[in-house]
């Protein structure tokens, strides 16, 4: 009798296994572990926005030494480049122009173009900055300085070349002489050599 219950239950569990499987309801998984995905969503999620980040970014930057005097002598003064500067650079050009004008052929069509191209860019300095604070600098008063005596040059140096022909050049009465002409060419040149020097030297 013993060995009968034993066969019948070893059969009996032999069949759960091999077979019968599980007889019943499963459990809703998804719903189960639904609050880990949840979580694995709002993990994945960025954190901050670009903005924030950039500000984030930018409160963790050191501060600007502005006590340092070489820091603010090289950083901030020579990285910015301000208007003043550059219109300053177009009128160097124009300068070393006529400075070789004058130490090579001196051609007085070329002289004069030259004059007159530097009266414009000096006249618009005088106009845009009077009035602000680079009308104080030494390069503006320089610049308006030197274009009225290359005006009055170029309009000696026209003029005596429209008498020369009527007035000889011992005549009492011709101011426009060789002499008076070298001496108001070199001024002029001296002068454009400072103003040169001067420009290219702005603080």
């Amino acid at each position: 009798m013993k060995k009968i219950l034993t066969v019948f239950l070893v059969l009996l569990l032999s069949g759960t296994a091999y077979g019968a499987g599980y007889v019943g309801t499963l459990p809703d998984v998804e719903a189960e572990f639904s609050y880990l995905k949840k979580e694995h969503s709002v993990k994945a999620a960025a954190p901050y926005s670009v903005e924030e980040l950039d500000k984030q970014n930018e409160a963790k930057l050191k501060p600007i030494p502005r006590d340092n005097e070489n820091y603010v002598d090289i950083i901030i003064k020579k990285d910015k480049t301000s208007a003043y500067t550059k219109d300053v650079n177009n009128v160097i050009i124009i300068l070393e122009k006529l400075r070789k004008c004058i130490n090579t052929d001196n051609n007085i069509q070329m002289f004069n173009a030259i004059v007159s191209n530097l009266i414009d860019n000096v006249e618009y300095i005088r106009v845009e900055y009077q009035n602000k604070p680079e009308e104080n600098y030494l390069s503006y008063n320089k610049l308006i300085e030197l274009s009225k005596q290359a005006r009055e040059t170029a309009t000696f140096r026209t003029q005596g070349r429209a008498v020369e022909k009527y007035l000889p050049y011992t005549s009492i009465d011709n101011i426009y002489t060789k002499e008076n002409l070298d001496n108001k060419m070199n001024s002029l040149l001296n002068n454009v050599n400072d103003t040169i020097f001067i420009l290219k030297n702005l603080e």
